[in-house]
């Protein structure tokens, strides 16, 4: 609130200090034991003074020397620390001048001295303003610092525990995956001794069943060599590898009936002695001998046709009365196959009986469908036609489809190979049997086959019940002799 020396209240003061322009120096040292806050507070204040009362006495009429006579606004620098400041040199008084002002300029520098002051205002609060913002700053710098750092450690810290994590799983892997190792080595060399102790059982076994077949076989075969010779010292069975001479099929002891449905026990008789002689030799001809057979189921057939195919020695198969659907396949596509001139050999459609729900009905019709073709086939191709003229020409024959031949067209059409005049069964070596035998089944029954009698009085034959889900009868029933359970 002090004026500064040579500056008055009246208007003579004024002008005659127009042209000096003296202030004050502003001691800045005096506020260095303040805060920074009362610091920078207290020097814009002087600031804002000095610049607001400068005006007063330093404006002139002449703006070139007024600016020339005008010294500038100086500010100490802080003194040294623990020493004092220097006093401030006072200006000389200036010396009077003349009043040059008019209304107009003296407005107009009342308005330019508002206006630095305002301006002066401005700035002290940008300054202020910033001075906050940067204290803002450095405390949000500070603060991202920390922050920063902590997030550093706990990365470092996770990473230290997931490389530990990592090399103990690696670890975990690696043990488990020897002992899996060691596991699968030594389950692998059990398994491979189980299986050459298995290869070694079955060698074993199929060695002691061969050799106890072959001493059974022999035994027997003395044993019926010396009951024959009994009545026929001389009497041998014949083994010829060609077995038709002169028009005389000679049929040796190697011999299998065929006779009946075609069932899986027949199926199974059958097979099991191809094996039997094949273990005898392999040189001489097997004959299997039918003597009446209406046929039966096909997945049988189909196994007894496959154990002929299989066999080292030749199967030769023999018709002596009647052979039909599954029967009359088995001949047709034996190896060789024989019969009388009056033999009758028939072969026809699958024809069977099914139960069930429609598409039940369908799946099981379909699959004798492709039974049939499979089957049929092979006969239509030995024949030298499709099997669509075969089918044909079954109906072109009869109305019922059952195509019946005697032997000599059947060995035009192919169904069999050779017609004989005779046949010598030089096995039989004695007919004579004096212990009475017990009643037989009869011969078109077949094994597995029940003969009963129904609430009618007609005697018929129960076939067996399929094993095989898929199987169906192929059979010639013109009479309804069979029936299936």
């Amino acid at each position: 609130n002090k004026k500064p020396p040579g500056i008055s209240n009246s208007f003579s003061d004024l002008r005659s200090a127009s042209k000096v322009a003296w202030v004050r120096p502003v001691n800045i040292h005096t506020f260095s034991n303040l805060t920074s806050m009362q610091n920078k507070f207290l020097l814009f204040r002087a600031v804002i003074l000095t610049v607001a009362v400068a005006p007063l006495g330093c404006i002139s009429a002449d703006p070139a020397t007024a600016e020339a006579e005008t010294p500038p606004v100086t500010v100490a620098p802080p003194p040294a620390k623990h020493a004092a400041a220097p006093a401030p040199e006072r200006p000389k008084p200036p010396a009077e001048a003349p009043e040059l002002l008019t209304p107009e300029a003296k407005e107009m520098q009342k308005e330019l001295a508002k206006l630095r002051l305002e301006k002066s205002v401005i700035d002290a609060r940008l300054a202020l303003a910033d001075a906050k913002r940067k204290e803002a700053d450095d405390a949000m710098s500070a603060e991202k610092a920390k922050l920063d750092a902590e997030r550093a450690l706990r990365t470092a810290r996770l990473a230290a525990e997931s490389a530990s994590l990592d090399e103990e799983k690696a670890k975990l892997d690696r043990e488990t995956a020897l002992e899996t190792a060691k596991a699968n080595q030594k389950l692998a060399e059990k398994l491979a001794r189980i299986r050459e102790l298995e290869t070694d059982a079955k060698i074993f076994k199929t060695e002691l069943e061969t050799a106890i077949g072959k001493y059974t076989s022999d035994l027997a075969l003395f044993q019926k060599q010396q009951e024959a010779r009994k009545v026929a010292v001389n009497a041998e069975p014949q083994l010829l590898k060609e077995p038709l001479v002169d028009g005389t099929l000679f049929i040796s002891n190697r011999r299998i009936p065929f006779n009946g449905v075609v069932t899986q026990q027949l199926a199974e008789t059958v097979i099991e002695r191809i094996n039997f002689f094949n273990n005898q030799s392999t040189e001489y001809p097997i004959f299997i001998v039918i003597d009446n057979s209406p046929g039966g189921s096909v997945a049988a057939g189909f196994q007894i046709l496959k154990a002929m195919e299989s066999s080292k020695a030749p199967v030769y198969v023999v018709v002596k009365g009647f052979a039909a659907s599954m029967a009359a396949v088995t001949t047709t596509l034996a190896e060789k196959s024989f019969c009388y001139n009056n033999t009758i050999m028939l072969h026809h459609q699958m024809s069977t009986g099914f139960r069930g729900n429609m598409t039940y009905l369908k799946e099981q019709l379909d699959t004798a469908e492709d039974w049939y073709k499979r089957l049929a086939t092979p006969v239509a191709k030995k024949m030298g036609i499709t099997l669509e003229e075969f089918t044909k020409q079954m109906y072109a024959h009869t109305s019922t489809g059952d195509w019946q031949e005697f032997g000599d067209k059947a060995q035009e059409l192919k169904w069999v190979d050779t017609v004989v005049e005779r046949m010598v069964e030089t096995e039989i070596l004695d007919t004579r049997d004096a212990t009475p035998k017990p009643p037989q089944v009869r011969p078109m029954a077949g094994l597995g086959c029940v003969e009963k009698v129904d609430e009618n009085g007609k005697t018929y034959f129960q076939l067996p019940i399929l094993d095989n889900p898929y199987d169906a009868w192929w059979i010639s029933d013109k009479r309804g002799l069979y029936r299936a359970q």
